[in-house]
């Protein structure tokens, strides 16, 4: 089953990549930027809190869709694409590939 994108795991994110879709859990977060941990590897997720499906917590699991990986100031970080969201998954949805 996709979800808005090629599943893949933070490990495998380069810069240029293009829609594709993460899970993991959040480990850190503030106001326009969500530290993620897939237990592959910790990539920093930009968002607006128009991108966002539900309101988000430290510790909640998410799925990002429809994203792309950039290269911002020397990081890589994932960007959501126009009609990329971010959705908060009951524990018993969370799948990796």
């Amino acid at each position: 089953m996709k979800f808005g994108g090629l599943r893949v795991k933070i490990k495998d994110i380069s810069d240029g990549i293009r829609n594709v879709s993460i899970q993991g859990k959040i480990v850190d977060m503030n106001a326009f930027m969500i530290l993620l941990d897939d237990e592959t590897g910790k990539i920093f997720v930009r968002y607006r809190s128009r991108d966002l499906a539900d309101i988000l917590a430290i510790g909640d699991r998410i799925r990002v869709q429809k994203c792309r990986g950039r290269t911002y100031a020397g990081i890589l970080e994932i960007r959501l694409e126009r009609s990329g969201r971010i959705i908060k998954l009951p524990e018993s949805h969370v799948q990796y590939p």
